[in-house]
């Protein structure tokens, strides 16, 4: 089976988007499950994962609505705010989704370089089913 691992879609806004800047203005419209099933059966492709682009539960959940939908997309890595109280709630909510396959935090866009600190860490408990992947 080929899968396309890593594809965002979107609802174009300049000002949700504003890291789109004009180097990338080929990417300044809508990218929806129907453009990318074209694309991926003419590559005989039979799925992808969707991956946030945007910091907001919002998107998350609306991701994991159109992977409702459309079956092809195998799974979402959505987003929390990781540094939130209630942070284990939303999670726990979020993973009733099957479909729910990780989270990720945008790290090289925080201000702060020690948003990655021991206390982010301690607030979740070791777990032989839970892997940390950080980029710079």
């Amino acid at each position: 089976m080929h899968v396309d691992a890593h594809q965002h879609f979107w609802m174009y806004s300049p000002a949700e988007y504003e890291w789109i800047d004009d180097s990338m203005a080929v990417l300044r419209h809508n990218f929806l499950p129907d453009d990318l099933k074209r694309e991926l059966d003419s590559n005989n492709f039979q799925g992808s994962v969707a991956v946030q682009a945007r910091q907001t539960l919002e998107e998350t959940r609306w991701l994991l609505d159109l992977a409702e939908r459309s079956t092809w997309i195998l799974g979402v890595v959505g987003w929390v705010d990781l540094r939130a109280p209630d942070v284990r709630s939303q999670l726990k909510i979020l993973a009733q989704n099957s479909k729910l396959v990780g989270i990720r935090h945008i790290v090289q866009s925080e201000p702060d370089d020690r948003f990655l600190n021991p206390r982010f860490f301690a607030a979740f408990p070791p777990s032989k089913n839970l892997i940390w992947l950080t980029t710079s």
